[in-house]
């Protein structure tokens, strides 16, 4: 058994949530077992006896510290230990017995509970769209907004301008994703 702390750095998008919790299950199977989640795809293992951890990944966003203690227990009542979270996403875990199959493990059991974390997920990057969409509109759409007050940063707006474009095309194909992936479990 190897002995300390690894880290790696991978990127998940959103609807990709069922191949980080088949990554991470190959990793406990490999010996290293998630001790932590970071932002922008930071994940830290400890070595540990190669054993089958199933993990399940939920969205919820709470700063509502009773809310979330009580959505804590629930899950802990089921059997799921607590990892951590990166930006909303929750991480679970829970160790399969030697015997058990582990196949029934799941912490949504209808595809309605999946597409409403899916849901969840877009409703939150949607208000976080409509602020970039307003911070950038003096930008774009004001012709006395930030191209005529700060003219002498004419290259500096333009980049900007492009860094901003870049970013709504990105939320407009992330919305798209998970639109496709909410009507895929919708027709199962």
């Amino acid at each position: 058994m190897e002995t300390g702390t690894i880290r790696k750095y991978r990127w998940f998008w959103p609807w990709q949530d069922e191949q980080e919790e088949a990554w991470l299950e190959s990793m406990a199977e490999a010996g290293w077992r998630l001790s932590s989640v970071g932002l922008f795809g930071v994940y830290d293992f400890y070595a540990n006896e190669p054993e089958r951890v199933i993990y399940r990944l939920d969205y919820m966003p709470s700063n509502n510290k009773k809310e979330f203690g009580e959505y804590q227990q629930m899950f802990m009542d089921a059997g799921w230990i607590y990892v951590g979270e990166m930006t909303n996403w929750r991480y679970w875990c829970k160790v399969v017995e030697p015997g058990e199959s582990g196949g029934s493990d799941e912490i949504f059991t209808d595809r309605e509970s999946k597409v409403r974390k899916y849901r969840r997920v877009l409703l939150y990057l949607g208000v976080v769209f409509v602020v970039l969409l307003m911070l950038g509109n003096s930008l774009f759409f004001n012709p006395a907004g930030a191209g005529a007050r700060y003219a002498e940063f004419g290259v500096f707006i333009r980049i900007i301008q492009l860094i901003y474009l870049v970013l709504y095309a990105l939320y407009i194909y992330i919305f798209v994703r998970l639109g496709l992936r909410i009507l895929a479990l919708k027709r199962q």
